[in-house]
């Protein structure tokens, strides 16, 4: 199905892209830096599809054969498959943010092995065809990434998208990874000062996913 969608629309979900994956550079240095391994996967996953995507969106911003990106969304596909089972083992059934990541990297191996095809000849995808990939899986997969980014914005608990709700530490002020002692534990912010802790606030982690949420349903609904 060939779409009309304007040509700057992809050089914006694509810029956004590079910038989601700047930010998660940033707090995977920072998290690095400072010792604190809570959301760093997720900041590897968020910099890995950030990358990728925006080679999606732009051709001329590809980088790195398909082959490549194939294996690392496995592999990561494959750990917070992994984390999941762990985190409800350990805390019961619940919603482990775990698992959309899971979902979120099982969509960009969906998304490689069964790519919209370009009709045009602009750098940009300004006008594609629907893939190979069987449409009601490419709409069960960006329903579940919508759903995941209107759940972050309204969730209550802010930086549970990126840390979970068993997170060691909950902020006072209902957010989690904030730094703020609570039941005895060590805050879990990044850094106690420099760009690391401006930019490590639950609002900033929960936007970074919400953009990825829509880019990617976006791009699997091109594949209808």
């Amino acid at each position: 199905m060939a779409t009309t969608t304007p040509s700057w629309l992809y050089y914006l979900f694509g810029a956004l892209m590079l910038v989601v994956a700047a930010y998660s550079l940033v707090l995977l240095v920072s998290s690095v830096a400072t010792r604190r391994p809570l959301g760093l996967d997720v900041d590897i996953s968020h910099f890995f599809m950030g990358l990728s995507m925006a080679g999606m969106f732009v051709a001329r911003w590809v980088f790195g054969p398909d082959a490549m990106w194939e294996l690392i969304f496995a592999v990561l596909l494959l750990w917070f498959l992994v984390r999941s089972v762990q985190s409800m083992w350990r805390w019961g059934l619940h919603r482990s943010h775990f698992l959309i990541y899971a979902v979120m990297n099982f969509s960009m191996l969906v998304m490689y092995w069964f790519p919209a095809q370009a009709v045009s000849g602009s750098g940009a995808m300004s006008m594609s065809r629907g893939s190979t990939a069987d449409p009601g899986l490419a709409f069960l997969l960006a329903v579940t990434l919508f759903a995941s980014a209107i759940f972050t914005l309204a969730s209550p608990v802010k930086g549970a998208s990126h840390h979970g709700i068993h997170a060691p530490v909950y902020a006072l002020s209902g957010t989690v990874g904030s730094g703020t002692r609570a039941n005895g534990a060590s805050g879990g912010s990044r850094s106690n000062g420099g760009i690391g802790a401006r930019l490590a606030t639950p609002w900033l982690e929960d936007l970074g996913h919400v953009v990825m949420c829509v880019a990617m349903g976006f791009m699997l609904l091109l594949m209808l």
